[in-house]
């Protein structure tokens, strides 16, 4: 099972800031994620080559259905 949860960090202790349904005494294992969304675009616009991003279309997000599945562009419809 996966189970996204917040938590508070307070000397030591991670306490959740809702209700777990878990039972006593079971062992899971955690991912720490400790970074800004900001943080985490940057590294990612950091690790394509930079004339990557001139060949990216303009009109990629209204025409993903074409760049992903081929179909036709809105425009052309």
């Amino acid at each position: 099972m996966i189970k996204n949860f917040r938590a508070r960090y307070s000397n030591g202790v991670l306490t959740p800031l809702e209700p777990l349904d878990l039972e006593e005494g079971v062992i899971v294992t955690l991912t720490i994620i400790d970074e800004s969304l900001p943080e985490m675009f940057e590294r990612l616009r950091a690790s394509v080559p930079p004339d990557t991003w001139d060949d990216i279309p303009a009109d990629s997000a209204e025409n993903y259905k074409h760049y992903l599945y081929g179909h036709p562009k809105e425009e052309d419809q």
